[in-house]
Protein backbone atom coordinates (compact mmCIF):
# COMPACT_ATOMS: atom_id res chain seq x y z
CA UNK A 1 0.00 0.00 0.00
CA UNK A 2 1.68 3.75 -1.29
CA UNK A 3 2.17 6.12 1.37
CA UNK A 4 -0.81 8.70 1.58
CA UNK A 5 0.69 12.51 2.00
CA UNK A 6 -3.35 13.68 2.22
CA UNK A 7 -4.17 11.06 4.92
CA UNK A 8 -7.07 12.19 6.62
CA UNK A 9 -7.64 11.97 10.16
CA UNK A 10 -11.41 11.71 12.69
CA UNK A 11 -11.61 14.48 14.87
CA UNK A 12 -11.42 14.03 18.30
CA UNK A 13 -14.29 13.13 20.31
CA UNK A 14 -14.15 15.61 23.39
CA UNK A 15 -13.86 14.25 26.87
CA UNK A 16 -16.74 13.32 29.11
CA UNK A 17 -17.24 15.01 32.47
CA UNK A 18 -17.65 13.27 35.55
CA UNK A 19 -20.97 13.37 36.73
CA UNK A 20 -21.17 16.04 39.84
CA UNK A 21 -21.54 15.35 43.39
CA UNK A 22 -24.50 17.00 44.16
CA UNK A 23 -26.03 14.51 41.85
CA UNK A 24 -24.65 11.87 44.43
CA UNK A 25 -26.35 13.58 47.54
CA UNK A 26 -29.25 14.51 45.52
CA UNK A 27 -29.87 10.31 44.89
CA UNK A 28 -29.15 9.97 48.80
CA UNK A 29 -31.93 12.79 49.60
CA UNK A 30 -34.17 10.48 47.16
CA UNK A 31 -33.36 7.42 48.41
CA UNK A 32 -33.57 8.47 51.83
CA UNK A 33 -37.38 10.16 51.36
CA UNK A 34 -38.09 6.88 49.68
CA UNK A 35 -37.06 5.21 52.63
CA UNK A 36 -38.90 7.29 55.52
CA UNK A 37 -42.08 7.28 53.32
CA UNK A 38 -42.29 2.82 53.25
CA UNK A 39 -40.63 2.77 56.90
CA UNK A 40 -43.86 5.32 58.30
CA UNK A 41 -46.48 3.87 56.20
CA UNK A 42 -46.10 0.47 57.55
CA UNK A 43 -44.89 1.59 61.23
CA UNK A 44 -46.63 0.09 64.12
CA UNK A 45 -48.90 2.90 66.34
CA UNK A 46 -46.96 2.59 69.23
CA UNK A 47 -43.87 1.35 68.84
CA UNK A 48 -40.66 4.29 69.46
CA UNK A 49 -39.28 5.92 66.20
CA UNK A 50 -36.08 5.57 68.38
CA UNK A 51 -35.29 1.84 67.92
CA UNK A 52 -32.89 -0.22 66.52
CA UNK A 53 -35.34 -1.46 63.68
CA UNK A 54 -36.03 2.35 62.81
CA UNK A 55 -32.64 3.14 61.88
CA UNK A 56 -31.77 -0.12 60.14
CA UNK A 57 -35.25 -0.14 57.93
CA UNK A 58 -34.19 4.04 57.39
CA UNK A 59 -30.43 4.20 57.27
CA UNK A 60 -28.98 1.24 57.16
CA UNK A 61 -30.73 -0.91 54.33
CA UNK A 62 -31.18 2.09 51.95
CA UNK A 63 -27.13 2.83 51.57
CA UNK A 64 -26.88 -0.17 49.19
CA UNK A 65 -29.40 0.87 47.21
CA UNK A 66 -27.89 4.46 47.28
CA UNK A 67 -24.74 3.16 46.40
CA UNK A 68 -26.47 0.80 43.26
CA UNK A 69 -28.28 3.23 42.38
CA UNK A 70 -25.15 5.72 41.89
CA UNK A 71 -22.92 3.29 40.27
CA UNK A 72 -25.95 2.62 37.69
CA UNK A 73 -25.97 6.41 37.08
CA UNK A 74 -22.13 6.64 36.79
CA UNK A 75 -21.93 3.76 34.18
CA UNK A 76 -25.09 5.31 32.08
CA UNK A 77 -23.99 8.64 32.16
CA UNK A 78 -19.99 8.31 32.01
CA UNK A 79 -18.24 5.06 32.35
CA UNK A 80 -20.17 4.04 28.83
CA UNK A 81 -19.49 7.24 26.91
CA UNK A 82 -15.93 8.01 28.28
CA UNK A 83 -15.63 4.27 27.38
CA UNK A 84 -16.53 4.64 23.45
CA UNK A 85 -14.49 8.39 23.44
CA UNK A 86 -11.57 6.67 25.11
CA UNK A 87 -11.40 3.57 22.45
CA UNK A 88 -11.88 6.28 19.32
CA UNK A 89 -9.49 8.70 20.44
CA UNK A 90 -6.83 6.17 21.59
CA UNK A 91 -7.36 4.80 17.87
CA UNK A 92 -7.05 8.34 16.29
CA UNK A 93 -3.94 8.63 18.19
CA UNK A 94 -2.27 5.65 17.24
CA UNK A 95 -3.01 6.34 13.32
CA UNK A 96 -1.92 9.96 13.84
CA UNK A 97 0.72 9.48 15.58
CA UNK A 98 1.95 6.24 13.15
CA UNK A 99 1.60 8.21 10.15
CA UNK A 100 3.93 10.98 11.51
CA UNK A 101 6.37 8.30 11.90
CA UNK A 102 5.78 7.12 8.20
CA UNK A 103 5.69 10.99 7.38
CA UNK A 104 9.56 11.45 9.29
CA UNK A 105 10.82 8.94 8.07
CA UNK A 106 14.15 8.63 5.93
CA UNK A 107 17.79 7.76 6.07
CA UNK A 108 20.39 9.63 8.00
CA UNK A 109 23.81 10.94 6.41
CA UNK A 110 26.66 9.61 8.35
CA UNK A 111 29.61 10.76 6.69
CA UNK A 112 29.37 12.39 2.66
CA UNK A 113 32.51 12.64 0.63
CA UNK A 114 31.70 15.07 -2.64
CA UNK A 115 33.56 15.41 -5.36
CA UNK A 116 33.21 18.99 -7.49
CA UNK A 117 34.45 20.87 -10.50
CA UNK A 118 34.39 23.82 -7.75
CA UNK A 119 35.65 23.12 -4.02
CA UNK A 120 33.95 24.46 -1.14
CA UNK A 121 30.68 23.80 -3.40
CA UNK A 122 28.15 24.11 -0.29
CA UNK A 123 29.21 27.09 1.57
CA UNK A 124 29.97 28.94 -1.60
CA UNK A 125 26.75 28.07 -3.13
CA UNK A 126 25.21 29.63 -0.34
CA UNK A 127 27.66 32.73 0.15
CA UNK A 128 28.84 31.87 3.34
CA UNK A 129 32.67 32.23 2.01
CA UNK A 130 34.81 32.47 -1.14
CA UNK A 131 33.86 33.49 -4.83
CA UNK A 132 30.64 33.28 -6.04
CA UNK A 133 29.88 30.73 -8.92
CA UNK A 134 28.40 31.08 -12.46
CA UNK A 135 29.19 29.13 -14.70
CA UNK A 136 25.95 27.81 -16.58
CA UNK A 137 26.25 26.18 -19.54
CA UNK A 138 29.98 25.22 -19.00
CA UNK A 139 30.48 21.49 -18.94
CA UNK A 140 33.29 21.04 -16.05
CA UNK A 141 35.50 18.43 -14.55
CA UNK A 142 36.77 17.42 -11.28
CA UNK A 143 40.16 17.09 -10.10
CA UNK A 144 41.19 13.62 -9.82
CA UNK A 145 44.25 13.04 -8.14
CA UNK A 146 46.39 9.88 -8.86
CA UNK A 147 49.00 8.62 -11.07
CA UNK A 148 48.85 8.62 -14.73
CA UNK A 149 48.85 4.64 -15.26
CA UNK A 150 46.06 4.43 -12.62
CA UNK A 151 42.67 4.67 -14.34
CA UNK A 152 40.48 7.75 -13.68
CA UNK A 153 37.55 6.13 -11.99
CA UNK A 154 39.82 4.02 -9.53
CA UNK A 155 41.37 7.58 -8.21
CA UNK A 156 38.01 8.92 -7.87
CA UNK A 157 36.78 5.83 -5.89
CA UNK A 158 40.00 6.01 -3.57
CA UNK A 159 38.90 9.91 -3.31
CA UNK A 160 35.94 8.80 -2.03
CA UNK A 161 36.55 6.38 0.42
CA UNK A 162 39.74 7.40 2.17
CA UNK A 163 38.28 9.73 4.11
CA UNK A 164 35.25 7.49 5.23
CA UNK A 165 38.03 4.32 6.18
CA UNK A 166 37.26 4.91 10.05
CA UNK A 167 33.87 4.12 9.79
CA UNK A 168 33.69 2.63 6.94
CA UNK A 169 35.46 0.13 8.94
CA UNK A 170 33.56 -0.11 12.25
CA UNK A 171 30.51 -0.50 9.68
CA UNK A 172 31.62 -3.65 8.01
CA UNK A 173 32.58 -5.22 11.12
CA UNK A 174 28.87 -5.18 12.15
CA UNK A 175 27.80 -7.61 9.43
CA UNK A 176 25.31 -5.21 8.77
CA UNK A 177 26.53 -3.30 5.56
CA UNK A 178 26.65 -2.99 1.95
CA UNK A 179 27.35 -1.16 -0.89
CA UNK A 180 25.21 0.37 -3.69
CA UNK A 181 26.54 1.85 -6.77
CA UNK A 182 24.75 3.86 -8.92
CA UNK A 183 26.68 5.17 -12.33
CA UNK A 184 27.07 4.23 -16.09
CA UNK A 185 28.83 1.55 -16.38
CA UNK A 186 29.81 -2.24 -16.03
CA UNK A 187 31.74 -4.60 -13.79
CA UNK A 188 31.43 -2.16 -11.24
CA UNK A 189 31.23 -4.46 -8.05
CA UNK A 190 34.84 -5.55 -9.50
CA UNK A 191 36.21 -1.89 -9.46
CA UNK A 192 34.74 -1.25 -5.72
CA UNK A 193 36.50 -4.51 -4.70
CA UNK A 194 39.65 -3.77 -5.96
CA UNK A 195 39.26 -0.11 -4.40
CA UNK A 196 38.80 -1.39 -0.98
CA UNK A 197 41.54 -4.18 -0.76
CA UNK A 198 44.02 -1.41 -1.66
CA UNK A 199 42.83 0.79 1.29
CA UNK A 200 43.18 -2.27 3.26
CA UNK A 201 39.84 -2.23 4.66
CA UNK A 202 38.59 -5.63 6.58
CA UNK A 203 36.36 -8.43 4.67
CA UNK A 204 34.73 -7.90 1.48
CA UNK A 205 31.58 -5.98 1.59
CA UNK A 206 29.00 -7.08 -0.92
CA UNK A 207 27.97 -4.35 -3.66
CA UNK A 208 25.07 -4.34 -5.86
CA UNK A 209 24.36 -1.61 -8.74
CA UNK A 210 21.22 0.83 -9.18
CA UNK A 211 20.12 1.28 -12.27
CA UNK A 212 20.99 4.83 -12.87
CA UNK A 213 16.93 5.57 -13.50
CA UNK A 214 15.82 3.92 -10.10
CA UNK A 215 14.83 6.58 -7.51
CA UNK A 216 15.12 5.38 -3.83
CA UNK A 217 12.66 7.31 -1.95
CA UNK A 218 14.46 7.31 1.02
CA UNK A 219 11.76 6.00 3.09
CA UNK A 220 11.22 2.94 0.73
CA UNK A 221 13.10 -0.14 0.35
CA UNK A 222 15.87 0.08 -2.41
CA UNK A 223 15.63 -3.46 -3.58
CA UNK A 224 12.87 -5.98 -2.77
CA UNK A 225 15.45 -8.37 -1.05
CA UNK A 226 15.56 -5.91 1.56
CA UNK A 227 11.56 -7.02 2.64
CA UNK A 228 11.09 -10.55 3.02
CA UNK A 229 9.06 -12.50 4.63
CA UNK A 230 9.23 -13.11 8.84
CA UNK A 231 9.77 -17.44 7.72
CA UNK A 232 7.61 -18.94 5.24
CA UNK A 233 4.60 -18.37 4.99
CA UNK A 234 4.47 -15.87 7.13
CA UNK A 235 1.70 -13.22 6.63
CA UNK A 236 4.09 -10.65 6.97
CA UNK A 237 7.18 -8.92 6.14
CA UNK A 238 10.55 -7.69 8.14
CA UNK A 239 12.40 -4.91 6.63
CA UNK A 240 15.72 -6.59 6.24
CA UNK A 241 17.99 -3.28 5.18
CA UNK A 242 21.31 -3.02 6.49
CA UNK A 243 22.13 -1.03 9.32
CA UNK A 244 24.70 0.87 7.04
CA UNK A 245 24.70 1.61 3.34
CA UNK A 246 27.35 2.91 1.33
CA UNK A 247 25.83 4.87 -1.51
CA UNK A 248 28.85 5.36 -4.21
CA UNK A 249 27.56 7.09 -7.76
CA UNK A 250 29.38 8.80 -10.12
CA UNK A 251 29.74 10.73 -13.66
CA UNK A 252 33.04 10.82 -15.04
CA UNK A 253 33.53 12.23 -18.86
CA UNK A 254 35.40 10.28 -21.09
CA UNK A 255 38.99 11.36 -21.08
CA UNK A 256 40.43 13.05 -24.09
CA UNK A 257 37.63 14.25 -25.36
CA UNK A 258 35.86 16.74 -22.45
CA UNK A 259 35.08 19.47 -24.86
CA UNK A 260 32.24 17.42 -26.27
CA UNK A 261 30.70 16.34 -23.38
CA UNK A 262 27.01 16.89 -22.28
CA UNK A 263 27.43 16.64 -18.60
CA UNK A 264 29.84 18.35 -15.82
CA UNK A 265 31.40 15.46 -13.94
CA UNK A 266 30.85 15.07 -9.74
CA UNK A 267 31.23 12.13 -7.20
CA UNK A 268 29.72 11.52 -4.33
CA UNK A 269 29.81 9.04 -1.77
CA UNK A 270 27.47 8.89 1.08
CA UNK A 271 27.23 6.61 4.30
CA UNK A 272 23.85 5.80 5.33
CA UNK A 273 22.21 4.56 8.06
CA UNK A 274 18.97 2.85 8.51
CA UNK A 275 16.12 3.55 10.51
CA UNK A 276 16.76 0.66 12.54
CA UNK A 277 20.38 1.95 13.47
CA UNK A 278 19.51 5.38 14.63
CA UNK A 279 16.64 4.31 16.61
CA UNK A 280 19.26 1.79 18.82
CA UNK A 281 19.86 2.92 22.21
CA UNK A 282 23.53 4.24 21.54
CA UNK A 283 23.13 6.08 17.81
CA UNK A 284 25.95 7.10 15.73
CA UNK A 285 26.09 10.73 14.64
CA UNK A 286 24.88 11.87 12.06
CA UNK A 287 24.84 14.75 9.26
CA UNK A 288 21.33 14.82 9.03
CA UNK A 289 18.45 12.80 7.13
CA UNK A 290 16.87 12.46 4.05
CA UNK A 291 13.44 12.73 4.45
CA UNK A 292 10.64 11.03 2.60
CA UNK A 293 9.66 12.35 -0.74
CA UNK A 294 7.16 13.00 -2.40
CA UNK A 295 6.72 13.40 -6.47
CA UNK A 296 3.96 14.42 -8.15
CA UNK A 297 2.94 15.61 -11.61
CA UNK A 298 4.82 18.77 -13.04
CA UNK A 299 1.47 20.78 -13.29
CA UNK A 300 0.87 19.27 -9.46
CA UNK A 301 4.13 20.93 -7.61
CA UNK A 302 2.49 23.25 -5.32
CA UNK A 303 -0.06 20.73 -4.41
CA UNK A 304 2.66 18.19 -4.08
CA UNK A 305 4.99 21.20 -1.79
CA UNK A 306 1.45 22.41 0.02
CA UNK A 307 1.08 18.81 1.51
CA UNK A 308 4.35 18.12 2.28
CA UNK A 309 5.02 21.57 4.48
CA UNK A 310 1.54 20.55 5.99
CA UNK A 311 2.90 17.33 7.18
CA UNK A 312 5.39 18.80 9.43
CA UNK A 313 8.45 16.98 8.81
CA UNK A 314 10.31 20.01 9.93
CA UNK A 315 8.53 23.61 11.01
CA UNK A 316 8.17 25.22 8.27
CA UNK A 317 9.36 28.38 8.96
CA UNK A 318 13.12 27.15 9.79
CA UNK A 319 13.33 26.35 6.00
CA UNK A 320 15.30 29.34 4.59
CA UNK A 321 17.20 27.39 1.41
CA UNK A 322 16.26 25.53 -2.05
CA UNK A 323 18.31 23.59 -4.26
CA UNK A 324 17.47 22.47 -7.31
CA UNK A 325 18.94 21.18 -10.24
CA UNK A 326 18.16 19.48 -14.25
CA UNK A 327 14.75 20.72 -14.02
CA UNK A 328 13.18 22.08 -17.87
CA UNK A 329 10.02 23.60 -18.78
CA UNK A 330 7.04 23.08 -16.59
CA UNK A 331 9.07 21.09 -13.99
CA UNK A 332 10.76 24.48 -13.91
CA UNK A 333 8.56 26.57 -14.14
CA UNK A 334 5.71 24.95 -11.98
CA UNK A 335 8.42 24.39 -9.34
CA UNK A 336 9.77 28.04 -8.94
CA UNK A 337 6.07 29.24 -9.20
CA UNK A 338 5.10 27.16 -6.10
CA UNK A 339 7.82 27.80 -4.28
CA UNK A 340 7.31 31.56 -5.07
CA UNK A 341 3.47 31.05 -3.52
CA UNK A 342 3.98 28.61 -0.80
CA UNK A 343 4.79 32.25 1.46
CA UNK A 344 8.51 30.67 2.39
CA UNK A 345 11.60 33.14 2.02
CA UNK A 346 13.80 30.80 0.22
CA UNK A 347 16.91 31.60 -0.84
CA UNK A 348 17.29 29.39 -4.09
CA UNK A 349 20.67 27.25 -5.35
CA UNK A 350 20.78 26.61 -8.96
CA UNK A 351 23.47 23.39 -9.04
CA UNK A 352 23.67 24.35 -12.94
CA UNK A 353 24.15 27.56 -13.07
CA UNK A 354 26.87 27.18 -10.34
CA UNK A 355 29.03 24.00 -12.04
CA UNK A 356 27.46 23.39 -15.60
CA UNK A 357 25.06 21.00 -16.96
CA UNK A 358 24.28 18.22 -14.77
CA UNK A 359 23.91 14.68 -15.15
CA UNK A 360 21.86 11.94 -13.35
CA UNK A 361 24.05 11.84 -10.35
CA UNK A 362 22.66 15.67 -9.26
CA UNK A 363 20.53 13.23 -7.42
CA UNK A 364 22.83 13.04 -4.91
CA UNK A 365 24.99 15.78 -5.00
CA UNK A 366 22.23 17.88 -4.13
CA UNK A 367 21.32 15.32 -0.72
CA UNK A 368 25.09 15.66 0.48
CA UNK A 369 25.22 19.24 0.09
CA UNK A 370 22.31 20.13 1.61
CA UNK A 371 23.09 17.56 4.31
CA UNK A 372 26.29 19.64 4.93
CA UNK A 373 24.63 23.24 5.33
CA UNK A 374 21.70 21.85 7.52
CA UNK A 375 25.23 19.74 9.63
CA UNK A 376 26.50 23.28 9.69
CA UNK A 377 23.90 25.07 10.97
CA UNK A 378 21.61 26.19 8.13
CA UNK A 379 18.62 24.93 8.90
CA UNK A 380 16.07 22.18 6.99
CA UNK A 381 17.27 22.24 3.24
CA UNK A 382 14.55 21.91 0.51
CA UNK A 383 15.13 20.51 -2.66
CA UNK A 384 13.69 19.96 -6.08
CA UNK A 385 14.56 16.96 -8.56
CA UNK A 386 12.99 15.66 -11.89
CA UNK A 387 10.99 12.52 -11.67
CA UNK A 388 9.36 10.24 -13.70
CA UNK A 389 6.16 11.75 -12.90
CA UNK A 390 7.01 15.04 -12.71
CA UNK A 391 9.17 16.56 -9.45
CA UNK A 392 10.30 14.93 -6.51
CA UNK A 393 10.28 17.01 -3.79
CA UNK A 394 12.23 16.24 -0.40
CA UNK A 395 13.67 17.91 2.81
CA UNK A 396 16.88 17.51 4.18
CA UNK A 397 17.17 18.45 8.12
CA UNK A 398 19.43 17.85 11.13
CA UNK A 399 16.84 16.06 13.12
CA UNK A 400 13.37 15.61 12.17
CA UNK A 401 10.18 17.29 13.89
CA UNK A 402 9.24 15.37 16.88
CA UNK A 403 6.00 14.18 17.24
CA UNK A 404 3.61 16.38 18.05
CA UNK A 405 0.52 14.26 18.47
CA UNK A 406 -0.15 14.38 22.45
CA UNK A 407 -1.12 12.02 24.92
CA UNK A 408 -4.45 12.94 27.09
CA UNK A 409 -4.93 11.15 30.62
CA UNK A 410 -8.56 10.21 29.62
CA UNK A 411 -7.30 8.37 26.20
CA UNK A 412 -6.21 5.70 28.55
CA UNK A 413 -9.69 5.48 30.27
CA UNK A 414 -10.10 1.48 30.24
CA UNK A 415 -10.74 0.30 34.09
CA UNK A 416 -10.58 -3.94 34.38
CA UNK A 417 -13.30 -3.76 36.81
CA UNK A 418 -16.40 -1.01 35.90
CA UNK A 419 -19.28 0.43 37.76
CA UNK A 420 -21.65 -2.25 36.89
CA UNK A 421 -19.45 -4.55 39.32
CA UNK A 422 -20.43 -2.10 42.01
CA UNK A 423 -23.64 -1.92 41.13
CA UNK A 424 -24.28 -5.88 41.40
CA UNK A 425 -22.21 -5.72 44.64
CA UNK A 426 -24.66 -3.48 45.90
CA UNK A 427 -27.62 -5.10 45.22
CA UNK A 428 -26.38 -8.21 46.73
CA UNK A 429 -25.96 -6.86 49.77
CA UNK A 430 -29.55 -4.94 49.40
CA UNK A 431 -31.23 -8.02 48.82
CA UNK A 432 -29.34 -9.53 51.99
CA UNK A 433 -30.55 -6.52 54.01
CA UNK A 434 -33.79 -6.61 53.20
CA UNK A 435 -33.92 -11.09 53.11
CA UNK A 436 -36.97 -12.46 55.57
CA UNK A 437 -34.77 -15.32 56.25
CA UNK A 438 -32.81 -15.10 59.39
CA UNK A 439 -30.97 -17.70 58.26
CA UNK A 440 -28.96 -18.99 55.19
CA UNK A 441 -30.91 -20.27 53.23
CA UNK A 442 -32.30 -20.85 49.16
CA UNK A 443 -32.84 -17.99 47.83
CA UNK A 444 -29.31 -16.49 49.40
CA UNK A 445 -27.55 -19.15 47.75
CA UNK A 446 -29.61 -18.70 44.70
CA UNK A 447 -29.12 -14.88 44.71
CA UNK A 448 -25.29 -15.23 45.48
CA UNK A 449 -24.72 -17.42 42.45
CA UNK A 450 -26.65 -14.90 39.78
CA UNK A 451 -24.51 -12.19 41.10
CA UNK A 452 -21.37 -13.96 40.67
CA UNK A 453 -22.52 -15.56 37.40
CA UNK A 454 -23.38 -11.66 36.59
CA UNK A 455 -20.02 -10.15 37.92
CA UNK A 456 -18.16 -12.55 35.83
CA UNK A 457 -19.95 -11.83 32.54
CA UNK A 458 -19.08 -8.19 33.46
CA UNK A 459 -15.77 -8.80 33.71
CA UNK A 460 -15.35 -11.14 30.45
CA UNK A 461 -17.49 -8.48 28.39
CA UNK A 462 -15.34 -5.35 29.56
CA UNK A 463 -11.93 -7.44 29.31
CA UNK A 464 -12.22 -9.42 26.13
CA UNK A 465 -8.73 -9.29 24.80
CA UNK A 466 -7.39 -10.49 29.30
CA UNK A 467 -9.67 -13.42 28.79
CA UNK A 468 -8.88 -14.20 25.49
CA UNK A 469 -4.79 -14.50 26.70
CA UNK A 470 -5.64 -16.29 29.72
CA UNK A 471 -7.16 -19.02 27.75
CA UNK A 472 -5.06 -19.12 25.35
CA UNK A 473 -2.16 -19.51 28.61
CA UNK A 474 -4.53 -22.15 30.02
CA UNK A 475 -4.72 -24.31 26.87
CA UNK A 476 -0.89 -24.15 25.99
CA UNK A 477 -0.33 -25.42 29.32
CA UNK A 478 -2.78 -28.10 29.25
CA UNK A 479 -1.52 -28.84 25.86
CA UNK A 480 2.39 -28.79 26.92
CA UNK A 481 1.11 -30.98 29.84
CA UNK A 482 -0.26 -33.54 28.03
CA UNK A 483 2.10 -33.36 25.01
CA UNK A 484 -0.52 -32.28 22.60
Amino acid sequence: MSFRWDQRMPDEWPAVKPISGWVRLLLYLIVEIVAVAIVLSGWQKGVSLLSGKFFHDVFLVPFPAWLALCFVVYMVAYDGPAMEAARHNRKRYFQATRWQREVRSGVAVLDSVVLAPEPDLAVRMLGLEGKALDNPGKVMAIDVTGTTDTPRLQCVLTQLLTPLLPRLAKAIRTDSFDIVTQAEGVELAAQVHEVWKQLELPRTPRVRSLDIGTDPGFAACWFEDDIQPAYPYASYNVDRTPKYRLLLTWHLNSEGQEGEQAFSEAAVALLLGSPALMAEEKPPKQQAWLLREITGGADEVDRSLSLLLDAGQVPRERIHHFWHSRLKGIAQHGTMGAVRESGLKLDGHDLEQAVGPQARVSRWLLQALAAKMAHFGQGPQLIALPHEQGVALNLVAKVPAPMDVPWKKEYGYDPVVGPESGAFASLWAFAMFVSPNKDWGTFETTFSAAIVACLIGCFVFRNPEVVKAAGEGVMDFVASMTGF
